[in-house]
């Protein structure tokens, strides 16, 4: 699926500039692809010469009724896919779909090409302002990724002189040839759906987006992000997806040298390299009997490659944890059985082990900072009672501050969280939900080595809401949980949620630190994926956290 979206450039003076950088890429393919091309690099001469210069240029009605047209048809589809994946109406009524979606993009496609042969660019001074945009879109759907590349020094003459405005349409269609041809997008238009998420695609630049956004009259990437996730009604993670990056060719008809050379620095052709960077991970070993592991049982592989364990530690290493509870009306009825499998957690818990309880409802709690001593933990764990809206990311990102402020390097970090996992941000409406984005939750979680594991409690209520909440939530505590290296849990009554809190805490005991150097040394920012196994015993589950970005 092809979402159209927002995000930002890197530091590019001119505008103009970021059109021209995409043609430099590809040059060479696009000769050998014409076959799916309308316009001769003849007629694409013609309209860039005519673009330069629209001081004769005549408004044309037909033309512009036409691309509204088809545009008013794409946008009308888009509201019916919007509905089809919601599964909730939007109060729009949809077209009916055409018979044949294939013919109608023929069409299309055919309408696109024969104005492209007729007429003068479609610029504001041809069609006005609402049609000129929308041809950007046409351009964007309908015609190839070698077409556009063609027709990129077109935009950029008319996006120099106006005739082309700097809008979402323009920054969707450079960020979709971006990822059709390998690079990060600029701007953050482009999104995709997988596993009930809706994924980003990889940006370019992070630091600077909301700048660059709002020089193409977009609001901030988390409010727009935000504002999708409520229409579509699916949360919006980050893409860990490495995007090839392509080295601009010398060629005849490229752009001025100090462009490309921009270019080339913006895409992060210059990679840092260090000689020392060791990678930790957290493995836990779970399994009907596990025996005493050595560091010759294991095998790293980062990226599908081998790597050579040089730190290995064994699991009888202290913990740092945050028992994390949720009391928000949602779990209200849940109360007694928190308090009762909370005293159980403490009495069972390693002695080395120390323990933080905070509790969360529309905001947090320390109840009990981290400590050993059992007699204070249960006296502080009394003292707890609390009822209102659900924040549950923000909680999370709660506990993993605390850790990183509190917990001393060399001691493990774990969460037990115990929610029914509904932030109020997973009803899709403006209300008292988290302030920090599932994706923002998720990338803190990627880039710390907290380990956690939630317990999800059955949700209250049993009618259809409550169940695809309870789907909603259970979808985002099984990604938490596998991102971070930990394991979710599910329980709805008192004996089974005390046979849980053993089986946590046994994990806690079975967790092995593992080091290694990377055989790639780049420090380029992009994900490595982590992959470990005990191939000495197959009947061992190992889990660890799904990989570091080499930063």
């Amino acid at each position: 699926m092809d979402m159209i979206f927002t995000r930002g450039v890197s530091n590019i003076e001119h505008s103009m500039r970021i059109c021209i950088a995409v043609t430099l890429i590809l040059l060479a393919a696009t000769a050998a692809m014409s076959q799916d091309k309308c316009v001769s690099q003849e007629r694409v001469a013609t309209l860039l010469s005519q673009i330069k210069d629209v001081s004769n240029v005549q408004a044309n009605e037909a033309v512009k009724t036409e691309i509204l047209a088809i545009k008013k048809e794409m946008s009308m589809e888009a509201v019916e896919s919007v509905t089809e994946k919601s599964g909730r109406s939007t109060g729009i009524k949809a077209p009916e779909k055409p018979a044949d979606t294939a013919a109608t993009a023929a069409k299309r496609k055919e309408t696109v090409c024969q104005i492209l042969n007729s007429s003068p660019w479609p610029g504001k001074s041809l069609v006005g302002d609402e049609a000129a945009s929308a041809w950007i879109s046409l351009v964007k759907t309908y015609l190839s990724v070698h077409q556009q590349l063609d027709l990129m020094p077109v935009i950029a003459a008319g996006l120099n002189n106006a005739e082309i405005a700097k809008d979402n349409d323009l920054a969707a269609f450079v960020d979709r040839l971006r990822i059709r041809i390998g690079q990060p997008q600029l701007f953050g238009t482009q999104m995709t759906e997988q596993n009930g998420f809706i994924v980003l695609y990889p940006l370019q630049s992070e630091e600077n987006v909301d700048a660059f956004r709002k020089e193409y009259g977009l609001d901030a990437l988390k409010d727009h992000l935000r504002a999708i996730q409520n229409v579509y009604k699916k949360l919006v993670i980050r893409s860990t997806a490495k995007v090839k990056r392509v080295q601009v060719a010398n060629a005849s008809n490229a752009a001025p040298s100090s462009t490309a050379e921009l270019i080339n620095k913006n895409t992060g052709d210059d990679v840092v390299k260090v000689d020392t960077s060791i990678v930790n991970i957290d493995a836990t070993v779970s399994g009907t009997t596990v025996p005493t592991l050595r560091k010759s049982d294991f095998k790293i592989y980062e990226d599908g490659k081998e790597q050579e364990i040089t730190a290995f530690e064994a699991s009888d290493s202290p913990f740092d944890i945050v028992l994390l509870l949720d009391l928000s009306g949602s779990t209200s009825d849940k109360l007694g059985l928190i308090k009762k499998t909370t005293r159980h957690f403490i009495e069972t818990k390693r002695e080395a082990d120390r323990v933080a309880i905070v509790t969360f409802n529309s905001g947090q709690n320390v109840v009990s900072p981290l400590q050993a001593n059992k007699a204070k933990l249960l006296n502080d764990s009394s003292h707890r009672k609390g009822n209102g809206a659900s924040q549950v990311w923000d909680s999370e990102k709660f506990a993993i501050d605390l850790l990183k402020r509190d917990s001393p390097a060399g001691r493990r970090k774990t969460i037990v969280v115990m929610t029914d996992g509904i932030d109020n941000d997973l009803y899709y409406s403006l209300g008292p939900g988290s302030s920090i984005l599932f994706a923002d939750l998720v990338e803190d979680i990627r880039n710390n080595q907290v380990s956690i594991f939630p317990i999800l409690l059955s949700p209250s209520g049993a009618d259809l809401q409550n169940g695809q909440l309870a789907q909603d939530a259970r979808r985002t505590m099984q990604l938490i949980a596998d991102e971070s290296g930990g394991t979710l849990y599910t329980t709805a009554n008192l004996d089974s949620l005390n046979e849980v809190y053993e089986h946590v805490l046994q994990d806690v005991g079975r967790v092995y630190s593992l080091g290694y150097q990377p055989k790639n040394d780049k420090r380029d920012g992009t994900w490595r994926s982590i992959r470990v196994e005990v191939p000495t015993h197959p009947d061992l589950k190992v889990r660890a956290r799904s990989g570091y970005y080499a930063k």
